[in-house]
């Protein structure tokens, strides 16, 4: 090591050596730069920053070499040859820039220091030949140790400068790099000088024709410089661009990662980069996903032809794969474009998948019902025309049925639409249970279902389908703590034995359902074409109810009530009439009937009340009016509010008002009966029980309700001269009624042996044809002398309490 002290001391100019470290620092500087923003740019980028590397660091230790050789001081004159020294420069820029792009484009795990390593080759290589540039009149003998040793210093200094430029941060890698690539060159320099020494020979002549050392000096000293200053301020200058590039790269990524949409950048079909929000909808890291072949995400062959497209602002719908999820619906955009540098192709995904879904529930919601999931009539009929078509070109057969819930209003009227709800949905599940598989069942409206039966071989087959929806509708079900018994009833029609035409064979089928209702529920029947005639009848009928209601065509007959004792007359019980300009007289029973069952009993009895009242008025005030209500007015209409509003209007007093209910309102819920009769009670009129002893008759009704009146129906007075059991329980009735101080209606009276068999019952009010039949209003005025005679004789035969002889009204 003193060889090389000595020969730094004492055989360099000082000066010129500290000139030689200040350019190779500053060039190493510019290296280091230069080398770094190599390795930040993208690779098609890199190459030129590379050859740049390679050329600045490759003229800075050539610089460095050749100002130094400048410094020494030689006892033999010193030349150089042009070639050679040409040659060395070359050889420096090309060894450096390979060892540069070894170290930055390598994926190997040592790819930097083995990078850096060949530049320190490159040096040794360039000072070698530097040394074999020089002409002289001396021999070279060298020191083989020392060769080695510098050799080796400057490999591992230059293979960790290339380490350490290759940090993540900024300074510490520039600094550090650039004083361990001076270290490299300069030991390798001078401890390569300590090792040569010149032996003057005098048979030798003096180099001739080389390059002047002025010459070179000053042309090295101006190529270092440039080189350094040109390196510098490429440096300085990309330094600051970098920072702006940066900078505008940080603000692109944020404005990219604020977006809803998912973006990629994809390159040779991989995904080199991403926002965000992309992973966020994949549920998938970046890391995940940069590299992978964008195909990977898509779902089936579709998806993959939708990506490969080259769209432009064109959006289109595909799937992508997630990680542990379903996949997500996209609305996919691409554009071609340059990102860094490169042709790109630039991908935007919107996340449409909570919109396909809300379109297909929507969609849903068009064709099901909400309530039970079954098609609605809109999705019915579009099946039900399918199956028919397809029926008529495979020639077979098709079942059309329509079922209904039997009583299903009482329902909703006695437990609340929530009980009828959950009661449809509990039917609709018995109905499939009950279909076969390719049957397709719906819900039409309110309690009515439709099924279609496909491939059916006969009748009778689609018969037995319905007797088994039937049959499982009808078994007992618990909703709740309800314990709830409902029946159905069914229609069957065929195509194309009954019809060809939809909406014909859906009329059919309901005509065919009517037959079962009135057939006493619980039924099934099929299609009969009399059923059409019988079904365009009634639906005339109805309407023309409607109309007569509407239009006050309705009439009121009063039938009068009689007390035995006295004879005198009690009151009337107002019984409404209809007589149709092209019917005549329609029987109450048939369109009271059907008022019930299309609800238009409810503006019906509002109307017999009203009017009732309203004539009532000018009866003597001895006399009462009784209304019967329908179990539908006591159920679902304000029935206090009505009868308020008809004593309102008429003036009548409520006293003389007596409402008769009938017993089937009073089972279904006691607690709301029993509040809408306090509240009648409570405007002043009277309460009677219609039909006493008939349905479910239950004498604790006459405990719990605060009834007035009860009338013992007809079925027990007639006929009741000759039937033992019947007058036990009638006297027993009147005995009852007597003890708890109600009063009793005998309805039905049609002979004076049915009055005799009553025997003797002074406080029996009287009701039949054998007093009268119903009056009209023009009639009541005159009907107190008109019916002196039999009213005297009724009271007579009563008095006596014998029978007499058969007589009729």
């Amino acid at each position: 090591m003193y060889r090389v002290y000595y020969c730094l001391t004492v055989e360099h100019d000082l000066g010129l050596v500290a000139v030689a470290a200040l350019l190779c620092a500053l060039s190493g500087l510019a290296a280091m730069s230069i080398v770094r923003r190599a390795r930040e740019a993208d690779r098609a980028r890199q190459p030129a920053w590379l050859l740049f590397a390679g050329f600045v660091t490759g003229t800075g230790i050539w610089g460095t070499h050749f100002v130094s050789m400048l410094a020494y001081e030689s006892v033999v004159p010193i030349a150089f040859g042009l070639l050679e020294t040409v040659i060395s420069l070359a050889l420096a820029i090309i060894v450096s820039a390979c060892g540069w792009a070894f170290a930055i484009r390598s994926e190997t795990r040592f790819a930097a220091p083995i990078g850096g390593a060949l530049v320190g080759g490159g040096i040794a290589a360039m000072h070698f030949m530097g040394i074999e540039a020089m002409r002289t009149n001396a021999i070279f003998t060298w020191d083989a140790g020392l060769i080695i040793a510098a050799i080796v210093l400057a490999i591992q200094f230059s293979a960790a400068a290339s380490t350490v430029a290759m940090g993540k941060s900024l300074k510490p890698s520039l600094i550090g790099g650039t004083l361990l690539l001076v270290c490299g060159v300069v030991s390798l320099h001078f401890i390569s000088m300590g090792a040569m020494q010149l032996v003057p020979d005098m048979t030798v002549a003096e180099p001739e024709g080389g390059l002047s050392p002025k010459l070179l000096a000053v042309t090295v000293a101006l190529g270092v410089v440039f080189v350094v200053s040109v390196g510098l301020a490429t440096a300085a200058i990309d330094l600051h661009l970098g920072k702006r590039r940066m900078a505008e790269g940080a603000r692109m990524r944020a404005l990219a990662e604020a977006t809803f949409e998912g973006i990629a950048v994809v390159r040779d079909g991989q995904m080199y980069d991403m926002n965000g929000r992309f992973c966020e909808m994949l549920n998938l890291a970046r890391e995940d996903l940069v590299g992978t072949p964008i195909m990977k995400l898509a779902v089936d062959p579709e998806d993959i032809r939708v990506l490969q497209l080259d769209q432009d602002d064109a959006p289109t719908t595909c799937r992508l794969r997630c990680r542990d999820r379903a996949p997500i619906t996209v609305q996919v955009r691409a554009r071609v474009m340059d990102f860094d540098g490169q042709s790109s192709r630039i991908f935007t995904f919107r996340d449409v998948s909570s919109e396909e879904r809300a379109r297909a529930r929507i969609t849903h919601l068009a064709h099901h019902d909400t309530l039970t999931g079954l098609p609605n009539r809109l999705k019915f009929r579009e099946a039900l025309e399918a199956e028919l078509s397809s029926a008529w070109d495979n020639d077979s057969q098709v079942a059309l049925m329509f079922f209904d819930l039997d009583r299903f209003k009482e329902v909703n009227d006695v437990h609340g639409h929530a009980t009828g709800d959950r009661l449809l949905v509990a039917v609709s599940e018995r109905l499939l249970d009950a279909l076969p598989r390719n049957a397709v069942a719906a819900r039409l409206s309110g309690d009515e279902f439709a099924v279609i039966l496909p491939d059916v071989d006969s009748r009778e087959d689609g018969l037995n389908t319905a007797r088994r929806v039937v049959n499982n509708v009808g078994s007992p079900l618990s909703i709740g703590s309800l314990h709830l018994k409902v029946s159905a009833s069914g229609g069957v029609t065929m195509f194309p034995l009954d019809g060809e035409d939809p909406d014909r064979l859906m009329n059919q089928a309901d005509l065919a359902l009517y037959r079962a209702k009135g057939q006493g529920r619980n039924q099934v029947c099929d299609f009969d074409p009399k059923l059409g005639m019988m079904m365009q009848e009634r639906r005339m009928l109805e309407a023309d109810l409607a109309l007569a209601i509407e239009d006050d065509l309705l009439t009121l007959n009063y039938q009068p009530q009689v007390r035995l004792g006295d004879g005198s007359i009690a009151g009337f019980e107002a019984l409404v009439r209809w007589h149709d300009d092209r019917r005549g007289a329609v029987a109450p029973a048939e369109f009271v009937q059907i008022a019930e069952e299309t609800g238009l009993i409810l503006k019906m009895g509002e109307w017999v009340l009203e009017t009732a009242c309203r004539e009532a008025v000018n009866w003597p005030n001895d006399r009462r009016v009784a209304v019967n209500v329908s179990p539908a007015q006591f159920k679902q209409g304000n029935l206090v509010y009505s009868v308020q509003r008809a004593l309102t209007n008429s003036g009548l007093d409520p006293a003389r008002l007596e409402i008769e209910i009938t017993e089937g309102v009073l089972i279904d819920d006691e607690a709301r009966a029993l509040k809408v009769l306090r509240g009648l009670k409570d405007l002043g009129v009277g309460l009677a029980i219609d039909d006493f002893g008939t349905g479910y008759s239950s004498l604790s009704y006459l405990r719990a309700f605060p009834f007035d009146k009860i009338k013992i129906d007809r079925s027990f007075i007639t006929g009741l001269q000759n039937d033992q059991e019947a007058q036990i329980i009638v006297r027993a009735t009147i005995a009852l009624a007597r003890d708890l101080n109600i009063a009793v209606v005998v309805e039905g009276v049609e002979e004076f042996d049915e009055l005799g068999a009553l025997g003797y019952q002074p406080d029996l009010v009287l009701q039949g044809y054998l007093l009268s039949r119903p009056l009209t209003r023009g009639l009541i005025s005159g009907f107190d002398e008109a019916s002196k005679a039999i009213r005297a004789e009724m009271a007579t035969l009563v008095a006596s309490a014998r029978p007499l002889r058969q007589r009729s009204a």
